[in-house]
């Protein structure tokens, strides 16, 4: 409005750098492509910029010298300051941009393996889940009837009850449920499948309480929406993430390793291990396309794993 009125000039425009060209036409094969979710794009970017910067800074990379020393540095270098699981990500992403810069005929076919991956040492570790208790405490965080405590209630029972990834609340829509059946249905995400999955009784009510009486007037078909004014949809999982991480320290669970949403996908999975579902069963309310990622939730059925344990051999422990 001020710029409109001529109060504040309109600031000249500073054409793009090489490194913002690049990146433009990443994110477009990424999206048109590849069919990357927003988030994976988001997330590759950042790794990517720095890449970028670091083979030209100002002037245009010089791609087809590019050396397999100069990727194997960067990987490591972002790696090293990474935990975790988060380790693998500049090697995933370098892979992707790779095979943007030989889909873009600048370097040959083969030199995307040039990123090399951590050592990861598969099922080392129990995944991080919660107790039936821990999970209620947590949902009970938010009950004092606000427009906001409404919203994050739902997603917290989202997470709680069926499973859901961050990017997949946030994608939810009205029209994804199904009122009449007792049904939602969720749309290709990152595994590009969309599921439908039944929607519990708890999990109902809390949606069309936030509904009713929580969610603002908008146009927008997404369901949730942010908490101040414009009331605009919300768009990354980093806002599930916050709310998440909210409910448990205000529950007093502070000691885990990651404190995030897909703490609420381990505790679901172990849950339908130890009440009896198939593997096959968990990856399908999950939304997993092969089974040996559902795999690693062998280990959360501790019951079974304890009446075929063997005696352990050199005295007590």
């Amino acid at each position: 409005m001020l710029r409109q009125h001529g109060v504040v000039i309109e600031p000249p425009t500073e054409p793009p750098t090489p490194v913002d060209r690049w990146l433009t036409r990443y994110d477009h094969y990424l999206e048109q492509v590849v069919g990357a979710t927003a988030s994976t794009r988001e997330r590759y970017r950042c790794i990517v910029r720095r890449f970028i910067s670091a083979c030209g800074g100002t002037t245009e990379p010089d791609w087809p010298s590019l050396t397999a020393q100069t990727i194997t540095a960067f990987v490591r270098r972002e790696a090293a300051t990474r935990q975790g699981h988060g380790r693998k990500a500049p090697s995933v992403a370098m892979r992707s941009f790779l095979r943007f810069l030989v889909f873009q005929g600048e370097i040959r076919p083969g030199w995307e393996a040039a990123a090399p991956p951590p050592p990861q040492w598969t099922h080392a570790a129990l995944p991080v889940r919660l107790t039936p208790e821990e999970v209620e405490r947590v949902v009970a965080v938010y009950h004092d009837g606000t427009a906001r405590s409404l919203r994050n209630r739902a997603m917290l029972l989202l997470l709680a009850r069926l499973g859901l990834r961050a990017g997949e609340i946030i994608a939810l829509r009205l029209e994804d449920i199904d009122w009449y059946e007792g049904r939602l249905f969720i749309r290709p995400g990152k595994t590009h499948q969309e599921r439908c999955l039944p929607l519990p009784q708890a999990v109902g009510h809390a949606l069309a309480a936030y509904l009713k009486d929580g969610r603002s007037r908008s146009d927008s078909r997404q369901i949730f929406l942010q908490g101040r004014a414009p009331f605009a949809p919300l768009t990354t999982n980093a806002a599930v993430r916050w709310v998440v991480q909210q409910a448990l320290r205000r529950a007093g669970i502070s000691k885990r390793p990651r404190l995030g949403s897909h703490l609420f996908r381990h505790t679901v999975a172990s849950q339908m291990l130890n009440r009896g579902a198939s593997f096959k069963d968990v990856a399908d309310v999950l939304g997993h396309r092969c089974l040996q990622t559902t795999s690693i939730y062998a280990k959360l059925e501790l019951e079974a794993l304890a009446a075929v344990a063997l005696p352990w051999l050199g005295g007590e422990q």
